[in-house]
């Protein structure tokens, strides 16, 4: 069932929900046209239209969603090129906090025709033949490709002052299909990707394991590489579970902290390295 989950602010981690009804929708076209007043960009509001398995905001918590959120910030791409290329689909558009009435900043609630897995949809496969994440950013070239990580929370309409440039449209149309707009491959990315996954995950283990049995050692320069292009290649909002994931995997298939810590990536920042000082920590509790 459509639902929406509502934040204080970027700082709140307590999903309220709002399922959704006559009035939830009257509220929520309500909240499209008549933006509030808020100054400081990090004390706005945020929500997202999807299930939850619980009220804690994080990756593993994110359900199904029927409504894809895009937002765009490409100056080489404005508003009108989107209304043009999406004319035939049902969206909601609005501008965002950091609009000036001439810059191309605006969010996109594009309807979906169905109830979308959301860890499928943006799912991030080695295969990108079996890899939806990589089909979808290839469709919407100019949107911001936080757009399609799994957790992230989008900031209501919101202006800087009273009377601040603002723009918002309620376009009537079809419900968007990705299998038929992108194309038959995303519709066999969605359906495997999570198999082709755990295929791929299972044969550098056996790899590692046989390299083990006969050299008495193991041999797990391509498992490191993989896990290179995967941390390299993380988009910041889901950084930390995938982190996380790729760890414990390391260490079920034989791999050190030590070899672990060496991998990194060239966005290394603060929290990073804060999260490796957390994972050292706890090396030896990962199944």
């Amino acid at each position: 069932m459509r639902t929406i989950q509502t934040i204080q602010n970027q700082y709140d981690n307590i999903m309220k929900p709002l399922v959704w009804s006559d009035k939830v929708a009257k509220n929520f076209l309500n909240c499209i046209k008549n933006p509030i007043v808020v100054e400081k960009k990090d004390m706005i509001p945020q929500w997202k239209i999807c299930t939850v398995s619980d009220t804690k905001r994080r990756t593993e918590s994110i359900g199904s969603t029927d409504v894809l959120i895009l937002d765009y910030d490409d100056p080489n791409y404005s508003i009108k090129e989107f209304e043009d290329s999406f004319r035939e689909y049902f969206y909601v558009l609005h501008t965002s906090h950091s609009y000036d009435g001439t810059n191309q900043k605006f969010r996109v609630f594009l309807f979906l025709d169905k109830e979308y897995d959301i860890n499928r949809m943006f799912y991030k496969c080695f295969n990108q033949a079996f890899s939806p994440y990589h089909f979808l950013v290839n469709y919407f070239p100019h949107a911001d490709k936080a757009s399609f990580v799994r957790a992230q929370f989008f900031k209501v309409p919101c202006v800087k002052y009273k009377g601040a440039p603002y723009y918002y449209s309620c376009h009537n149309g079809k419900l968007f299909d990705p299998a038929s707009a992108i194309g038959f491959e995303f519709r066999m990315a969605y359906e495997y990707c999570v198999e082709k996954q755990e295929e791929h995950l299972k044969q550098l283990e056996k790899r590692a394991k046989w390299y083990r049995k006969m050299h008495g050692s193991i041999d797990l320069t391509n498992a490191k590489q993989y896990i290179n292009e995967k941390i390299e290649t993380c988009e910041a909002g889901g950084r930390h579970m995938q982190i996380l994931g790729l760890a414990c995997w390391f260490k079920k298939i034989g791999g050190t902290f030590k070899e672990f810590e060496e991998i990194m990536p060239s966005w290394a920042d603060k929290g990073f390295h804060k999260q490796m000082e957390h994972i050292r920590h706890e090396w030896d509790r990962f199944r």
